[in-house]
């Protein structure tokens, strides 16, 4: 095969012929009118509004080239691997093709057309406004998430769906070549498939690859083991057959090691001549979803090489609007933050991309897996269209065929929560906010399936999360079986304490919003801005009553700070309250619940939203409280006002047993031990363990109710005099190693009696850069927040808590860090200062 890329300096003009510009390619419109200073930055401040008229014109991408008819071999093919959305493919004035997928490639022959010497192609985008207006005239679709009316009717377009904005994101839908651009010629590879077949320390990898262009050719296969070892097949008619002794096998992350075999698969010419080449890299692993009768109802639990994995992670969305500009580096960044944190699970989400093959690749090699929606979100879409099914159709064949030989691969989803709001259950027809089970039943009943079963064959699909199976389908959210979202605290008002009440077999979505840290909001507003109830940050708020939510919350646990810097911190701090208390519970009762995936992992612009990574990748509170309640050895805490007492839990997610000991503590604020004692730990991998109750209901009735004229049963919302200066500490141990610590209180930090802690820290270089902290406090402080002024820096851990009988070691990394710089320039920013100013 030959090919001439494309890709480079085009021109962009609007049909208009206002503007005319240099353009990249893969790029889209927004980034060219940016680069140019025509568009404002859409992150500052109100700056979004100014883009929308974008997508309500045409624009073309053309460019000249030369062509030589001696470059290739065969048929010329112009492909396309990626076009948003609507576009007309012109090549020297003859109209080729008509695109309508976003997420497609599109290829079309063009010998007929192409000149010796110079030619002119034309990339003529429409804008998607007037399809979308009759489209929704024809078939109004319902939809969630619709900001403006004109992007009313999204579910027409295979396009990236949050482009039309979010509650978590703003409103640019791209337009342009997103992807490369290439005309190919000659032999080439069509498709190369692989199906594992394992048996007792053997896989047997079936091969059949096939080709266009060439009936001369043959095959060759190279698989290269983890350990340099390489084997080769050479085969007529592309099948072949490696068996692979003493397999090294692929685990997820936490459970064991990620070896990739290499396979290369060469095209060859009659004269043996290598003439294509496709490579791929091979994690040898079996994958399932385990949903079998059981004491609950029925399991839904991944099983990886035969044993059950609990699933912890978090949901992904796009890491830029605007696609084309995520590169390798972005991805591994955010991924790693995910490993960082304990995930072994990843989904990515039906409303944005199938995304590029660089973040599947990283999945590989970090042991996350995928949990892979098909681009389908919170909408209803027209399955009673047979050309959108067959459109569907073409876009999922390309898609499985291009992710399933991945080891990350986990699972294949139908879409993101149709079955949860927009199926009419009843009767089988249109309503003005439901479609009809017929009408999805042809996408996700029927095509998708089909397409997962005659392309990958191997890897479990659902037809929607969340999901319920069987005969109370229309229950998405049936705690006996299937997966579910719970949004019961953020959208329903419940306490965050109910999410303890949960007995869903799998949690794949929920969550709560905090804002970025102080420096992010800087970077989007102006000085006047910096204040809670401005335009500007109300702007950046997309989810209706949102900083309400945020603050209704944040009153019921902790006092106000009153500070602004303070309180942008202290809304993260009840966001990963809020998801801890529901990953601590989910841990507690695996076996019933055997995963729980946070929404979300990352963002697409500054401001309010559920992410635990901010748009630049800062962690925010959550992520750091993640690493720790995501641990594979988690000791946790089930405090019981009503009756004062304490469970000590261990759950242990590593691949062996573990043997260990819990040293508990009560202890005041001032962190004098009241009551202590100690747990022994053993337990199998992938359990939990209830190791006893510490019981201190005795001694919390020498306290009275501090004059209250009633029982306090009638004012739950107010502790005991003696629970507001009581603090349960657990540290896990092993072999004198301490696992991350955790607390307990029967009273909200609001009503706590805290002390003002005076903090000492010392320090030690590890290498240039790199320093460890060692941090003591004279009292109880809880979910200190450490930052080194005026510096940039990336913590091992943050929102500690310290104590008179618990120091912290920690390390820290950044660029001129050192020891000396550390005893002087580190701020720990207690509790206590943050509520009482």
């Amino acid at each position: 095969m030959t090919q001439k890329n494309l890709d480079g300096i085009w021109t962009l003009r609007d049909e208009a012929r206002e503007f005319s510009l240099e353009a990249a390619v893969p790029g889209c419109v927004h980034t060219a009118l940016r680069a140019t200073g025509i568009l404002p930055d859409p992150w500052f401040r109100d700056g979004e509004k100014d883009l929308h008229w974008v997508c309500a014109r045409g624009w073309i991408y053309d460019r000249i080239f030369s062509w030589d008819p001696a470059e290739g071999v065969g048929e010329p093919l112009l492909v396309m691997e990626g076009l948003d959305t609507l576009c007309e493919v012109r090549l020297n004035g003859k109209s080729l093709l008509s695109t309508d997928n976003m997420f497609r490639s599109w290829s079309v022959e063009i010998g007929e057309w192409l000149r010796a010497g110079e030619n002119h192609l034309e990339l003529c985008f429409a804008s998607v406004l007037p399809f979308l207006r009759e489209a929704r005239a024809h078939r109004p679709l319902p939809a969630w998430c619709e900001f403006r009316e004109e992007f009313r009717g999204r579910g027409h377009l295979r396009k990236m769906a949050c482009g039309f904005g979010w509650d978590w994101g703003f409103m640019a839908p791209g337009i342009g070549p997103w992807k490369s651009v290439r005309i190919i010629s000659g032999a080439r590879w069509e498709n190369v498939r692989v199906d594992q077949n394992h048996g007792p320390d053997r896989v047997e990898l079936s091969l059949r690859g096939d080709w266009t262009g060439g009936r001369d050719n043959r095959a060759r296969f190279r698989l290269i083991a983890p350990d340099g070892r390489e084997t080769v097949e050479d085969t007529a008619d592309g099948r072949a057959v490696f068996q692979i002794e003493d397999p090294a096998l692929w685990w997820p992350h936490g459970m064991g090691d990620q070896p990739l075999y290499c396979l290369r698969a060469e095209l060859l010419d009659a004269d043996g001549v290598v003439v294509d080449t496709r490579e791929r890299r091979l994690g040898l692993r079996t994958i399932k979803i385990e949903q079998a009768t059981d004491a609950f109802g029925e399991s839904f639990r991944f099983v990886v090489n035969g044993r059950t994995i609990f699933a912890k992670g978090a949901n992904w969305v796009p890491a830029d609007l605007w696609p084309h500009r995520v590169n390798r580096a972005t991805y591994d960044r955010l991924l790693e933050a995910a490993v960082a944190a304990h995930m072994n699970m990843i989904r990515v989400w039906g409303g944005g991309i199938y995304e590029q093959e660089a973040f599947y690749d990283l999945c590989d090699e970090k042991g996350l897996l995928v949990w892979q929606d098909f681009m389908f979100a919170c909408g209803t879409y027209p399955g009673g269209d047979a050309a959108f099914v067959t459109n569907v159709e073409a876009e999922a064949r390309e898609q499985v065929r291009r992710l399933r030989d991945h080891a990350c691969l986990a699972l294949w989803c139908g879409n993101n929560e149709i079955e949860q709001g927009f199926i009419n259950w009843k009767e089988d027809t249109w309503t003005q906010i439901k479609m009809p089970l017929a009408a999805y039943a042809k996408i996700f009943d029927e095509c998708l399936p089909q397409v997962v079963r005659e392309e990958d064959g191997t890897t479990p699909y659902i037809p929607s999360s969340a999901h319920t199976p069987g005969e109370n389908r229309a229950d998405s959210d049936d705690p006996t079986r299937g997966d579910a979202h719970s949004w019961s605290v953020w959208f329903g008002g419940e306490p965050i304490e109910a999410q303890r009440k949960w007995t869903y077999r799998f949690m794949s979505e929920f969550g709560f919003q905090s804002f970025p840290e102080p420096s992010t909001v800087n970077a989007f507003t102006a000085p006047e801005d910096r204040a809670f109830g401005s335009w500007v940050l109300d702007f950046h708020q997309r989810s209706p009553n949102g900083n309400r939510k945020i603050f209704q919350y944040l009153l019921d646990w902790f006092r106000p700070p009153g500070d602004f810097g303070e309180t942008l911190w202290m809304t993260q701090l009840i966001q990963a309250l809020c998801v801890q208390v529901a990953v601590e519970h989910g841990r507690r009762i695996q076996g019933r619940m055997d995963g729980v995936l946070y929404w979300q992992l990352n963002d697409v612009w500054p401001g309010a939203t559920w992410s635990s990574l901010d748009v630049h990748g800062k962690w925010k509170a959550l992520h750091y409280l993640a690493k720790r309640f995501f641990a594979p050895v988690l000791v946790s805490l089930l405090e019981d006002p009503a009756t004062g007492r304490v469970e000590v839990h261990v759950s242990n997610h590593r691949p062996t047993d573990f043997s260990g000991h819990v040293r508990w503590e009560v202890t005041d604020m001032r962190g004098a031990v009241l009551e202590d004692g100690g747990l022994a730990a053993a337990m199998p991998s992938q359990s939990n363990q209830n190791l006893g109750t510490i019981e201190l209901q005795s001694w919390r009735e020498r306290y009275g109710p501090e004059g209250l004229p009633l029982e306090p049963a009638h004012f739950p919302h107010i502790p005991l005099s003696g629970d507001r200066d009581t603090l349960v500490w657990a540290v896990c141990e092993e072999d004198g190693k301490e696992i991350p610590r955790n607390l307990a209180a029967f009273a909200r930090p609001k009503h706590w009696a805290l002390q003002q802690p005076h903090f000492s820290v010392d320090a030690e270089d590890i290498k240039p850069g790199e320093v460890r902290l060692h941090l003591q406090s004279d009292v109880c402080a809880p979910w200190t927040r450490l930052e080194w002024l005026g510096q940039s820096v990336q913590w091992s851990d943050n929102f500690v808590h310290i104590g008179p009988r618990h120091p912290v070691v920690l390390e820290v990394k950044g660029t001129g860090l050192d020891a000396a710089r550390a005893r002087t320039e580190i701020r720990c920013n207690s509790l206590f200062r943050a509520m009482e100013g």
